[in-house]
């Protein structure tokens, strides 16, 4: 794995921190493990997980955490995806301390969200749509939301109730298309519009993808009371769109 670093040392090999159920935490060979800012999120690191592992599954998941300018998001100074390949599934999670956004908080909360990505993934008969994606992070939100309490994250109320009706609508009609993999032109074309907007003529807004896969969710969850988030990780996306009207499959 490559890191996009701003210190050279890459030499120094990683330092590896075992975790519950087979988990490990692999530190970047520019973080020092003893420093007062590492100890505490490794602390924090250590806490979560088995928070985590209480309510879905989590096995043999490697969480990469790396210090990087390039990697995050400015407006949070973190910045984080999970992978799945023939390696496995981990969880990688970039953190700038000299980013004036960064909150140590957005660290722990992360990777909650992160986690439940991991989890899903496992899933029999994972594929690629577009409700999919949406779904999967809506869900990871409310995970975030459930184990964390912290807020409703911004990202996932960034339209008004007009601009969620409109979208839904707008979207439905590729929502549903599965995709052989996840490749560039659906990268380009799909995810990356939807999730993190698109200007021009045909204009989406930034989150637009977050913030409805967060309402499809809550619409689910409203219609199944007894339902969580780290209860729906293996539930299908058809089957959490079924409770939101603008989706209903047509007949």
């Amino acid at each position: 794995m490559v890191y996009c670093q701003d210190s050279k040392q890459d030499t120094i090999p990683p330092k590896i921190i075992e975790l519950p159920k087979g988990c490990k935490l692999v530190l970047d060979a520019n973080i020092d493990p003893t420093g007062s800012l590492s100890l505490e999120i490794i602390k924090k690191i250590k806490n979560i997980v088995p928070r985590i592992q209480s309510l879905i599954p989590l096995d043999s998941v490697t969480i990469n955490l790396a210090i990087s300018s390039s990697n995050v998001l400015p407006s949070f100074g973190v910045g984080s995806r999970t992978v799945s390949d023939d390696n496995g599934i981990r969880v990688e999670f970039y953190f700038d301390p000299k980013n004036p956004n960064f909150n140590i908080e957005l660290i722990p909360n992360g990777l909650v969200h992160e986690c439940h990505h991991a989890s899903r993934l496992s899933m029999p008969n994972w594929h690629v749509t577009l409700l999919e994606l949406i779904i999967m992070e809506g869900l990871a939100d409310h995970f975030m939301v459930e184990v964390t309490k912290c807020e409703q994250p911004q990202w996932s109320k960034a339209l008004s109730e007009d601009q969620i009706k409109q979208y839904l609508k707008k979207v439905k009609p590729i929502l549903f298309e599965k995709h052989e993999s996840w490749d560039e032109e659906f990268n380009e074309k799909v995810f990356i519009p939807w999730m993190f907007g698109r200007s021009g003529d045909n204009p989406i807004p930034a989150w637009t993808g977050y913030t409805l896969g967060w309402r499809i969710v809550e619409n689910y969850i409203k219609a199944h009371p007894k339902e969580l988030a780290s209860s729906l990780v293996f539930t299908s996306a058809e089957e959490i769109a079924s409770s939101t009207p603008e989706l209903q499959v047509d007949k």
